[in-house]
């Protein structure tokens, strides 16, 4: 039914207009568009964000952290989560990425708002050649009271109208450039510009390939001058399938149930505060790319036990991330990684984790080659680096310590 009144709109909006090339390529563009993004599938992509900053009266942009995340597309809706969650959640951006500039709706929803409207005006540009083939550009405008175009700054906010300019193949029809501009920005927000600049191909969901977005590029400039920049990127994009689902609990035997295999130890689904972990890292970790959000991986050395019972077996894998990333010098150390713990794996049993990184006993950070600085406030444990570039090598040791 959708699909019929949009065609219906289409043709109506070009009855009241002359027919001219440029009105009918702009008809069947916008008709296109509309089928093209009701045709995507739910899906989730790879999405990494650095954020640069510059000063006022000054040229130099300086990397404030470069961000890593899982963002899908569900029933229109987008959702994100830290790489590696084992589901989506409907939550404010904000809450992975705090502090300094952030934004959505580059993933999805700004090609639909712009290619769906109903009431968003459009004013043929021309055609020219780009990298070998014909392409059109539109410039677009959005009126406030039709515009769903939301801007934060901190605790600030405000729904503007904007405006911008879209590039299509001009023999295909597909988006390549969206461009949008914030028209209006009202004084409590404190900017002068902000901007959003968005990039298209093809790309390869389940068994199709559908037009999705690949890179982006948001500007906000203060009213002093100060701008804040994300260059965001896609990648692994691929079909989304839904929440996994963990099971604690062992399956019912039958009456024709082969012999139960050997027991093997298994994790304890409650692990008591102070409880000691060894555990080593699984790969080579390149720190100067690394960014918040990067998934590491450790194994465990020995059996953590208490009492002379084990609860967390030689062998067992540990799942942590990336939850800082300090590229400023410290005493001779080039750069420093915080590690967050997120769950430990064995023979198929998943139990969340809550530790941190320690020094105790026979594991011990402190050399000439690395330095611990404990965990503080909301950050976590750090371990810096000497070596150029800084790495932390295969087989690193850590000590964590449970934590309530």
């Amino acid at each position: 039914m959708g699909r019929c009144l949009f065609a219906l709109w289409v043709a109506a909006a070009l009855a009241a207009q002359p027919l001219t090339p440029e009105t009918i390529l702009l008809g069947r563009t916008r008709y296109h568009m509309v089928e093209t993004l009701r045709r995507i599938p739910n899906y989730t992509c790879l999405e990494t964000i650095e954020r640069t900053i510059r000063q006022p009266r000054s040229k130099r942009a300086t990397l404030v952290d470069a961000l890593r995340l899982e963002v899908a597309v569900v029933d229109g809706k987008e959702l994100f989560s830290w790489p590696g969650e084992r589901q989506f959640k409907e939550r404010d951006l904000r809450e992975l990425a705090p502090g300094g500039a952030i934004g959505n709706g580059n993933f999805a929803l700004h090609a639909k708002s712009v290619f769906g409207g109903n009431y968003v005006k459009f004013t043929f540009r021309g055609k020219e050649q780009r990298e070998g083939r014909e392409v059109a550009r539109f410039d677009y405008d959005v009126p406030e009271q039709f515009s769903g175009y939301q801007i934060r700054v901190g605790d600030a906010s405000a729904v503007v109208p904007y405006h911008g300019q879209v590039v299509v193949d001009a023999t295909t029809l597909d988006l390549i450039d969206l461009e949008v501009i914030a028209d209006e920005l009202p004084p409590h927000l404190k900017l002068q510009r902000a901007s959003d600049f968005m990039h298209y191909a093809r790309q390869r969901i389940g068994e199709a390939d559908h037009l999705l977005p690949v890179s982006s590029e948001m500007t906000m400039v203060g009213i002093e001058g100060g701008e804040s920049r994300n260059k965001v990127t896609f990648s692994g994009c691929r079909q989304y399938s839904g929440e996994s689902v963990v099971r604690f609990d062992d399956p019912e035997p039958t009456a024709e149930a082969a012999p139960p295999p050997p027991v093997t130890p298994r994790v304890a689904t409650e692990l008591p505060v102070e409880l000691l972990i060894e555990a080593a890292l699984d790969e080579t970790f390149a720190m100067d790319k690394a960014a918040t959000g990067d998934l590491l991986s450790f194994t465990v050395r020995r059996d953590a036990r208490r009492r002379k019972i084990t609860l967390v077996p030689k062998g067992a894998r540990i799942r942590a991330r990336v939850g800082d990333v300090d590229r400023r010098p410290l005493r001779g150390y080039s750069m420093g990684v915080g590690i967050q713990l997120v769950e430990i794996e064995h023979e198929g049993q998943i139990v969340p984790l809550k530790a941190e990184v320690v020094e105790d006993g026979s594991v011990s950070l402190r050399t000439s080659f690395y330095a611990l600085m404990p965990a503080a406030n909301s950050r976590p444990a750090m371990i810096y680096v000497k070596s150029t570039p800084p790495r932390m090598p295969k087989g690193l040791l850590l000590q964590l310590r449970v934590i309530p």
